[in-house]
């Protein structure tokens, strides 16, 4: 997988859980819902917490995720190593997505650490290579 390939598919993760929260607002709320500012303040369902929370949680990994991306495509990492890293990052934050949506405690992590150690080991070589 090159950088461009695996920011692209970071986007359409990103894109797809979004498209998902939107969707199923519109499911439990009503599709007026989305179309007035003077709206009520609504509890939302544990589900409808999490799929909040798995989108907030996407968009803070992106502030890590994406320079990295950015920073192994400038660099022109491309190698098998770099590759199975860009793949281990995609693949642990759609993995986290699909697990935090099912509310089993602490199913998520062993996604979130496939999603984010790839992405810091990446970094701290980028570093190093600079460095040198």
């Amino acid at each position: 997988m090159t950088p461009i390939a695996a920011l692209c598919a970071y986007a359409v993760i990103s894109i797809a859980m979004i498209g998902f929260q939107i969707m199923y607002t519109y499911a439990t709320q009503g599709f007026g819902f989305g179309f007035s500012a003077n709206r009520p303040a609504v509890p939302l369902s544990a589900f409808g917490v999490r799929v909040g929370r798995a989108v907030q949680n996407q968009t803070e990994s992106a502030a890590y995720i994406v320079p990295v991306l950015v920073a192994a495509q400038f660099l022109g990492l491309t190698d098998s190593t770099t590759s199975t890293l860009l793949l281990l990052i995609v693949l642990g934050r759609a993995a986290f997505a699909i697990l935090y949506y099912t509310g089993i405690p602490f199913v998520r992590v062993p996604a979130f650490v496939c999603g984010t150690m790839p992405s810091l080991y990446l970094a701290v070589v980028m570093l190093m290579t600079a460095a040198a």
